[in-house]
């Protein structure tokens, strides 16, 4: 018990330090809304009567606006962009000698990589409400109010962590920011072939079975389901799923990487 107790306050302790680093930078907030906020409003105009198209009737998204099919896509868009240098904070303090500090100090060493993990949660969440709070001043819609709100940001959370991955396991193989950055965003693709900007049915047979393994797919469809529908109990449990796999898969793959680094 007093093992745990310890673990967990230093994962506070480290975790207060990583949220103050974020923040404390105006300019990683606003970078990380500043590009899905553009696509929001550019693309909700510019594509505005989309929604016309049979294949969107046929898919069950006919009756709303663009911008209300728009808003789930590009809340999963910022926390994409929210985690995507998670690992290039580690690597600074690899670098500079803190991260050798914490580790000749008499703390848990996976308190280290918690300390930055669990951060990401809040990190994420804020950023998910901020563009989804956005969206709704540019006129998107949550059907299911306030508590569908939160069900989204926590949905950006949850899939922020679990997103984190694809930052901090390219960070502690290479030990190189750039080349960790590149990596990051080579990952954008999957993002744009998901159903962010169009359904399943207006995509070509090959993207659509793409999106059938496409874990960022599940989780707009949840968040979409709770703007425009309601609380759709199978699509949210799928986004679950894909958030725990993928979370199982990737943080799975950076636990190791980093026993790797500080080895």
């Amino acid at each position: 018990m007093n093992v745990m107790a310890a673990f967990l306050r230093e994962t506070w302790i480290l975790g207060g330090r990583s949220l103050r680093r974020f923040y404390r930078v105006p300019a990683n907030p606003v970078s990380t809304l500043l590009f899905p906020l553009i696509q929001l409003f550019v693309f909700s105009q510019l594509f505005k009567d989309i929604v016309s198209l049979p294949g969107f009737a046929a898919s069950g998204n006919s009756g709303g606006s663009y911008l209300d099919y728009l808003a789930p896509g590009q809340v999963t868009f910022t926390v994409f962009f929210a985690v995507a240098w998670s690992g290039g904070s580690l690597l600074v303090d690899w670098r500079n000698g803190y991260l050798d500090k914490l580790r000749a100090s008499p703390i848990n060493r996976f308190a280290i990589l918690a300390g930055e993990l669990v951060p990401l949660i809040l990190e994420s969440a804020a950023m998910a409400a901020a563009i989804l709070v956005l969206a709704v001043a540019l006129g998107a819609h949550v059907a299911t109010g306030l508590p569908g709100a939160a069900a989204i940001a926590l949905l950006g959370g949850a899939f922020g962590v679990a997103w984190a991955g694809t930052s901090m396991l390219p960070a502690f193989l290479t030990r190189n920011e750039q080349a960790t950055g590149t990596l990051s965003l080579l990952f954008m693709p999957i993002a744009f072939m998901s159903t962010a900007f169009v359904p399943p049915t207006l995509m070509p047979d090959w993207l659509q079975t793409v999106n059938d393994w496409n874990p960022i797919s599940y989780v707009i469809e949840a968040m979409r389901s709770l703007m425009t529908i309601g609380f759709e109990g199978d699509v949210i449990g799928r986004a679950v799923a894909a958030i725990l796999i993928l979370g199982v898969l990737l943080q799975g793959a950076t636990l190791w990487a980093f026993r790797r680094l500080t080895a």
